[in-house]
């Protein structure tokens, strides 16, 4: 009998000659056994876990390990960041302003103690708009608002 240690360095192959070309390979790992390989004339083979092990005929005992596939990277969380409270047009609505990255802000409309909508910049202009209250919000994190009737802020007149 021989004791080799395998590839995971935790597992071990307990070999025994049992006649001429024929040996039993029996893998224990941390005291629990795993199983038997028997090689007759031509090698046998065994995975568990990762661990390939082959028993060769002349009772020699080869193994290796799987490399893991890697994990994807995990995304960052991105953080709403408050950066401005703005009253609106019709000076009754708030507006919560958050900034998440460069170029991707939200706003939270707000009125009578809930929110009524949340506009979402990222990368393109969002737009809202409640009984009459127009409301834009650029991807720059500008936030403009008007109420029906009057002249859009930075619109040309017209005649």
């Amino acid at each position: 009998m021989k004791t080799v240690k395998l590839a995971d360095q935790v597992s071990q192959a307990k070999v025994y000659k049992i006649g001429k070309m024929r040996y039993e390979a029996e893998i224990w790992a941390e005291g629990v056994k795993h199983g038997t390989l028997y090689a007759e004339g031509r090698a046998a083979r065994g995975l568990n876990n990762g661990l390939h092990i082959t028993l060769h005929p002349n009772g020699k005992v080869t193994s290796w390990v799987e490399r893991a596939e890697p994990r994807p990277e995990p995304k960052p969380v991105v953080q709403r960041l408050l950066v401005a409270t703005a009253t609106l047009a019709d000076g009754v609505t708030t507006a919560n302003l958050y900034r998440l990255t460069a170029d991707h802000y939200e706003a939270d409309i707000l009125a009578n103690g809930g929110r009524l909508d949340t506009l979402v910049a990222n990368g393109r202009a969002a737009h809202g708009e409640n009984n009459g209250l127009r409301v834009a919000l650029r991807p720059d994190g500008q936030l403009t608002s008007w109420v029906d009737g009057t002249p859009v802020p930075g619109a040309a007149p017209t005649r």
